[in-house]
């Protein structure tokens, strides 16, 4: 009998042990499919969050005639590359979009990167799979003027075998707002706290050519502010900075907290009007594609791309129909001297300096270091004229480009700057045109030119310091994405007339700072807007 009892617990031991390997198993089956599931939400609602996101950046951009829509392909395309980091090459054949719409026929095109597909959707029919869960409505607006996204994610699981195929759509529908606007001054930093602080004593006024108050764009979605810091800071409580609007990206990202202090908002405040919410970051896509339109820049057209074109012919060695400097003149120039026209290569590589009065007649001028110039004398670039008291003519026969490889260009004391339609490259360094000297430079004017409209291209993240006054004449788009705008001075009524793009800026205005571009010789921003509906 103790026998007996022996055999049954050895059996008994036996069947705990069955009992507790299933149980185990069971548990690390129910933990495999709670991990998995909840990585797969997870996944879910940020697909969602990127989806409604395009959506809005595409619709904001839908012809409101019901015309071509291949602009709000490239927008959500655009906003996709910015927001996203997704390296597809070539992007999306947006010409699907080309054409008058037809609200009966919906037009698609897709991209894949890694795991996900990406389709855009214009027009959004009332029978579009996108209403399957709740019908659409007459507050929907139009099939043409609503546009869709689809993103399938394949999931994989963290434990189980296989993936997940995740689905999640979005639908927007364009706002009828202002038409195309004037911003004369675009914040680029995606993430900065004080990207745009206002200091001193005066006003700073945004205007359009048309005498219309101007827009300021702000991309920061102010994830960069600590509690308590702001996106947009009145520093002093003193200064002012007046636009016709001023757009906030971290409005529409929830960052509201951290966009701006309401304190800082009024006719004899800070700013003013209050900032408003903007459909989508403004980005660099727009230049990129206009001046350097290639597969590094997501470009989805098959354009030009210039500034590769330039640095490649222009970016090391002696430049192909270029005279070298050395061989006539000397790097530091103690006279006066009137360089006849021609494409010159300055090959200087400490840099070109001289505090008397140097003319380039004409032509394209490449230069291995910077340029410095002090003193009391001038630099006159594309000027056509034996010497500066001739004055340099308005119109000269051809734009010229000033490429400098290393280094920036530096106007100091009391300096007279004088560019003529001239487009400067500046492949690194500072931009420093400072002093009581004047400033004269305009963009390229011709239609028929790669830089037309353009003033810099300038990569570098070195600071840019400009003073401006009355006597300070911009013309043209100023394109510095990386780099920190320390703007002050006192320009008067004429105002500067460019657009600045720029990561952060900051301005001073010691009695009447006013930035005013020609509406022809920058470009504009969409004033219309975007609504989510589905």
């Amino acid at each position: 009998m103790g026998c007996d009892r022996a055999r049954r617990a050895n059996d008994d031991r036996g069947v705990v042990l069955v009992v507790v390997a299933a149980t185990i198993g069971a548990l690390l089956i129910v933990a495999a499919v709670v991990i998995d599931l909840g990585g797969a939400r997870g996944a879910r609602a940020e697909d969602q969050n990127s989806a409604d996101a395009i959506a809005l950046a595409g619709a904001a951009k839908l012809d409101p005639t019901g015309g071509n829509n291949q602009s709000a392909c490239n927008a959500a395309w655009a906003y996709m590359v910015t927001n996203s980091g997704v390296a597809v090459s070539p992007g999306p054949s947006c010409v699907t979009f080309a054409g008058t719409c037809v609200a009966t026929t919906a037009r698609q095109v897709s991209v894949t990167s890694g795991d996900f597909v990406v389709t855009f959707i214009n027009p959004v029919p009332d029978n579009s799979t996108l209403f399957a869960d709740q019908p659409a409505q007459s507050a929907d607006g139009t099939a043409c003027l609503r546009f869709g996204v689809q993103i399938t994610q394949s999931w994989h699981n963290f434990i189980e075998h296989g993936d997940t195929s995740l689905h999640v759509s979005a639908v927007a529908m364009f706002k009828h707002a202002p038409g195309n606007v004037d911003a004369p001054l675009v914040v680029l930093d995606p993430h900065a706290c004080e990207a745009l602080t206002v200091t001193g004593n005066a006003h700073v006024t945004t205007n359009s050519s048309d005498g219309s108050l101007g827009y300021v764009a702000v991309d920061s979605d102010g994830s960069g502010c600590t509690t308590g810091s702001k996106v947009i800071v009145d520093t002093t409580g003193n200064a002012q900075i007046t636009a016709g609007g001023i757009s906030m990206w971290a409005l529409t990202t929830g960052n509201t907290a951290r966009a701006y202090d309401p304190a800082d908002v009024g006719v004899d405040r800070g700013f003013y009007p209050a900032p408003i919410a903007s459909s989508a970051p403004v980005g660099r896509s727009a230049l990129d594609w206009r001046y350097d339109c290639s597969a590094a820049t997501a470009c989805p057209d098959a354009g030009p791309s210039y500034i590769d074109q330039l640095v490649a012919a222009d970016g090391s060695g002696t430049p192909a129909g270029f005279t070298r400097w050395t061989s006539t003149y000397s790097c530091s120039l103690s006279s006066d001297l009137a360089v006849p026209k021609g494409n010159w290569y300055i090959d200087c590589p400490s840099g070109l300096s001289t505090s008397s009065n140097l003319i380039f007649r004409g032509g394209d001028i490449v230069a291995a270091g910077p340029f410095n110039i002090g003193g009391n004398g001038s630099l006159n670039v594309n000027c056509d004229v034996p010497t500066p008291s001739n004055g340099c003519p308005a119109n000269p026969a051809s734009p010229s480009t000033l490429f400098i490889r290393s280094g920036g260009l530096t106007k100091s004391g009391n300096v007279d700057l004088t560019l003529r339609e001239t487009f400067v490259y500046l492949a690194s360094g500072a931009l420093s045109l400072t002093g009581t000297g004047t400033l004269d430079w305009t963009a390229p004017d011709d239609s028929t030119y790669a830089f037309d409209d353009l003033l810099i291209w300038n990569e570098s993240s070195s600071d840019i310091t400009m003073t401006g006054t009355v006597d300070t004449t911009l013309d043209g788009i100023f394109f510095a994405p990386n780099a920190a705008l320390s703007l002050t001075g006192d320009t008067g009524s004429a105002g500067l007339g460019t657009q600045m793009f720029v990561k952060t800026a900051a301005l001073t205005g010691n009695s009447s700072l006013t930035v005013t571009p020609r509406s022809d010789r920058m470009i504009q921003l969409g004033g219309a807007g975007a609504a989510l509906i589905r």
